[in-house]
């Protein structure tokens, strides 16, 4: 649980990161795929197993990574596990 700790708080601050640069982001990346690590933007891309690849491909977990599609519109997107 020690560990897990301060992983979330990492998460946290990702997401935190995220959401006070959305409008930023949608000018920058719009329709794309975000990764956000530490962050940092760590990876964009409009294929989101593209992005997965390049995030692999840094040495970034992404399963650490907060992954966001960046969209002006409100979809509901399930993707396959």
């Amino acid at each position: 649980m020690q560990e897990t700790l301060p992983e979330l708080r990492r998460f946290r601050r990702d997401v935190e990161y995220y959401e006070a640069h959305r409008e930023q982001l949608l000018q920058q990346y719009p329709e794309q795929w975000v990764a956000v690590f530490n962050q940092e933007i760590v990876g964009a891309d409009p294929d989101f197993e593209r992005l997965l690849a390049t995030l692999d491909e840094l040495g970034v977990p992404s399963e650490h990574a907060l992954i966001r599609r960046v969209t002006a519109r409100d979809d509901l997107l399930i993707l396959p596990l």
